[in-house]
């Protein structure tokens, strides 16, 4: 017996400082410390919650799916949701069984959340510009919407990421994540998985609510972004159309939830015994693997198929950067192709071009001669870019997230993101319409 617990104990210490040490470089390496990153940080230990004497098995299958996927992408995405599951399974299996509100805390400030809402985001803008444009016009104003911008009785306004709730939306679920661990503590119960999605399903609503009421008040009294009263709207929004209905849903579910919760400070009857690792042979090639994996990372673009030598476009000059991309030039016109798996986040111009400084003054959606693009301008100082973008396999072009992606899942061709970019409007069209189509 006591070998058993020695050899139990190597494990556990030995599992204890490679899920630490990984944590920590992707703290470095992957995690951005923002305000959201703080605030999730600091519910953690009002949240984490332990359950002990109640062990579980039920992260084992995503540990084991999302660690082989990391042994086939070895990137900081999979990397992280690998570790994840397998320290909660570690966890739950020396410990107890853990609230799932942990998890959803975690998944939420971490980059991979961000990386879902800038993918599926933009047409949400779009559509909220719309609605806000239709609901003024029918109120009897003079608005109209093209694209994200709004003209309001004379003057533009632009629906940039912050008004269509992406900053808002990861504080809403937070929120939301912390009344439910409030009132489980405050009840004694524990809410069931199922209306703990439930309540962020309502909260997701309720923020896309909160946010056009915003987008409203800030069309019609013509508050301009950058100041105090353009954030005081957003923290009031927020605070009537998500906090207080969430106050009372939250309460009214968790007052019909039966299932018993054990708070650890009221549980007098464990006993001082060692800890002591179920499945250790489990937790040790886990832990193995996410070694190897972590001495591994690399980028999606190293990962992507780099074999670009057969992509053409007819009479435009070819180069491949070191990033994978592939830039085609000829007079009046720069276009830029970009491998895209299904399974990767987009880096459309909204990323890649305003990383490099530049701003979107306007973003719309149309047909240009049969293809459904966005196009926009960028501004840098006195610097103008056209842009247009879409996703194309050559017999598929598309600009929906969902049917690219599905399409590609399904075995169709590569993606490639195509970005055109011009020094006008007119020679954007043109360029546009001229297109060749790409040949693989």
């Amino acid at each position: 017996m006591p070998l058993k617990l020695t050899g139990s104990k190597l494990i556990i210490n030995s599992c204890w400082l490679i899920y630490i040490g990984i944590a920590a470089r992707l703290c470095i390496i992957y995690f951005k410390w923002d305000a959201n990153m703080l605030l999730g940080l600091a519910l953690v230990p009002y949240i984490c919650k332990v359950k002990r004497g109640s062990f579980s098995l039920r992260y084992l299958a995503p540990a084991l799916i999302f660690t082989t996927l990391a042994v086939c992408f070895p990137v900081k995405t999979d990397l992280f949701l690998a570790l994840l599951f397998a320290a909660l399974l570690f966890l739950e299996n020396l410990k107890g069984k853990i609230s799932p509100v942990l998890f959803l805390l975690l998944l939420l400030i971490s980059p991979a959340f961000e990386y879902i809402s800038n993918t599926f985001s933009f047409p949400l803008r779009i559509w909220l510009s719309g609605v806000a444009a239709s609901l003024l016009a029918t109120m009897g104003m003079a608005a109209s919407a093209a694209g994200n911008v709004i003209q309001f009785k004379g003057s533009e306004f632009s629906v940039d990421q912050a008004c269509a709730g992406l900053h808002m939306l990861a504080t809403s679920f937070m929120i939301c994540l912390f009344m439910i661990a409030h009132y489980q503590q405050q009840a004694a119960k524990q809410l069931h998985l199922v209306w703990i999605l439930f309540l962020l399903v309502f909260t997701f609503a309720l923020n896309i609510l909160c946010n056009l009421c915003r987008i409203l008040l800030l069309v019609f009294f013509k508050i301009p972004a950058g100041t105090m009263m353009h954030d005081l709207t957003g923290i009031i929004c927020l605070l009537i159309y998500v906090v207080l209905p969430l106050l009372c849903l939250s309460s009214f579910v968790l007052k019909r939830t039966e299932k018993p919760y054990i708070d650890p400070r009221f549980y007098k009857t464990i006993r001082l015994v060692p800890d002591e690792l179920r499945f250790p042979l489990i937790h040790f090639v886990l832990a193995a693997m996410l070694v190897v994996i972590a001495f591994n990372i690399k980028s999606m673009d190293d990962l992507n198929d780099k074999n670009v030598s057969n992509v053409s476009l007819t009479g435009y000059k070819k180069a491949v950067l070191e990033s994978g991309v592939i830039k085609f030039e000829k007079a009046g016109a720069l276009v830029y192709v970009k491998p895209s798996p299904f399974y990767c986040p987009e880096h459309n111009p909204m990323i890649c071009w305003q990383g490099s400084g530049y701003v979107f003054s306007e973003i719309k959606r149309g047909a240009i001669a049969g293809r459904e693009v966005y196009w926009g301008v960028l501004t840098k100082a006195k610097d103008k870019i056209y842009a247009a973008w879409w996703f194309d396999n050559g017999s598929i072009k598309s600009v929906n997230e969902f049917e690219w992606r599905w399409a590609a899942a399904k075995g169709a061709k590569l993606f490639y993101l195509v970005n055109v970019n011009a020094a006008s409007e007119a020679a954007l069209l043109e360029a546009v319409k001229n297109l060749p189509p790409i040949k693989q």
